[in-house]
């Protein structure tokens, strides 16, 4: 990998000569800790909205780490990597082909820019857990569209998913590309897949715009994210000109710090043992008979450890023990599964306590309570499902309590965070599952006040 970008090194070499800051930001570095490396724009550090030097070895960097054509390194998340992607290739009015289960800022770069979303369903794992987008899904979609005289702007799609799922992304970029469109993939959680064969590979070479959150993944702090561009179809200098309007003119140094160091540690060595480790603990947890664990498979990332609770104990139940009593706080719940985000910076012995927890845990499980058989499974992203009038935010909405919007039309974003998918967009009807899902995962939904749905008026 790369040798160590001397950002951090010009940082402590910069403190160390105490020079006076009559500059941003406030705490003027008289605190201890982060606050000694956090900078502004001052001279010799470049400017990340427009890097020309420091900063520029730092993108060209991580190109070179991943090969790709064009790196831009953000520090506002894979939001804003979607945002100004989306923004790139789109003019007001456009129509783009979206996957149903994309992240809710894809959702609003199409407000923001006003554009007709038609929507690709994906398989299902099993019965809780959204799967790939097909590539007969694609070529459903686009042909109809094209069969309306409709050319879409771009398909963008997730890939890995939140649990790890992963996308056909070279037979789908193929046929895109035969009719010029541009695949922009949100592959927020794969920053990581690119370092490992026990991992699917991230095929970045297919993807015109790949967006990755660097700190979901990797050792890197909250918000570090990364734009890769390789395309004949995309200029990356557009792609550019939208991150630094979405981005904050005023980027955190410890952040980019962060991702700096982490060059240093993304190493064959450290993740061959990462993967050891992974591996171990999937062996181990074999002979759970009430949980389990969805297996290690070649179209899903393994170090998103997917723990089934098989209706022997609500997931929010077992999370709630794993955290109180074995002091183990896990990513994300729900009624049937639980989420363990792992990566190469995870021990041995984290490992181990999860895996001692879970057959703990289990020791002290009865019989189910409840099945398959009575309880209906509710799929969100089903396809049919969806009625859609508008896909824009209106003001003309009023708030309804939750069981009375049934018919109603969303007048919001309403989801479940994490992951922060949409259970219903603004223009789409409410349905019946939509209110048995938002009652089962009440307490982690975002898009409700007080109990009550924004919802459109009547007209």
């Amino acid at each position: 990998m790369e040798s160590k970008d001397n950002l951090s090194t010009k940082l402590q070499e910069y403190i160390e000569r105490d020079i006076y800051p009559f500059h941003m930001p406030g705490h003027k570095r008289m605190l201890e800790g982060a606050y000694q490396h956090d900078i502004t724009e001052i001279d010799g550090f470049d400017n990340l909205n427009n890097p020309k030097g420091l900063l520029k070895e730092l993108n060209e960097s991580i190109a070179r780490m991943y090969g790709s054509s064009a790196s831009f390194f953000t520090v506002n998340g894979s939001t804003c990597g979607n945002l100004s992607a989306i923004s790139a290739v789109t003019d007001i009015g456009d129509t783009i082909v979206v996957a149903r289960n994309c992240h809710r800022s894809v959702v609003n770069a199409a407000i923001l820019r006003k554009l007709n979303m038609e929507y690709l369903f994906p398989s299902y794992l099993n019965d809780y857990i959204a799967g790939e987008i097909p590539l007969s899904e694609v070529k459903k979609v686009v042909e109809s569209l094209g069969n309306r005289g409709i050319k879409p702007k771009a398909v963008v799609i997730t890939s890995p998913t939140y649990e790890g799922v992963v996308s056909d992304i070279p037979k789908i970029s193929e046929y895109l590309h035969t009719r010029d469109i541009p695949l922009i993939v949100d592959s927020a959680h794969g920053a990581h897949l690119h370092f490992h064969s026990a991992f699917p590979r991230d095929y970045i070479n297919c993807i015109d715009i790949c967006i990755m959150s660097a700190h979901k993944t990797l050792p890197v702090l909250n918000q570090a994210a990364m734009v890769h561009v390789n395309s004949r179809l995309v200029d990356p200098a557009n792609v550019m000109r939208y991150i630094s309007m979405y981005q904050t003119s005023s980027p955190s140094y410890v952040i980019m710090e962060s991702m700096s160091c982490a060059l240093e540690l993304i190493t064959e060595k450290n993740f061959d043992a990462y993967v050891s480790k992974l591996r171990d603990f999937y062996k181990e947890t074999q002979t759970l008979e009430k949980l389990s664990l969805e297996p290690i498979s070649e179209g899903r990332d393994m170090g998103k450890i997917v723990i089934y609770t098989n209706g022997y104990i609500d997931g929010e139940k077992l999370a709630s023990i794993l955290r109180k009593e074995y002091l183990l706080e896990l990513e994300m719940y729900n009624r049937h599964y639980l989420l363990a985000m792992t990566s190469v910076m995870d021990t041995a012995k984290g490992f181990r306590r999860l895996l001692d927890a879970l057959f703990s845990v289990e020791k002290t499980l009865g019989e189910k309570i409840y099945s398959k058989n009575n309880e209906k499974t509710v799929k969100i992203f089903q396809k049919g499902k969806r009625r859609t009038k508008s896909g824009y935010l209106s003001t003309k909405f009023e708030l309804k309590p939750v069981r009375e919007c049934i018919n109603r039309i969303s007048a919001g974003i309403i989801m479940a965070y994490p992951p922060g998918i949409p259970i219903l967009m603004p223009g789409e009807f409410i349905e019946n599952d939509d209110i048995i899902y938002i009652e089962e995962n009440y307490k982690n939904m975002e898009g409700i006040v007080d109990g009550k749905l924004p919802v459109l008026l009547d007209e």
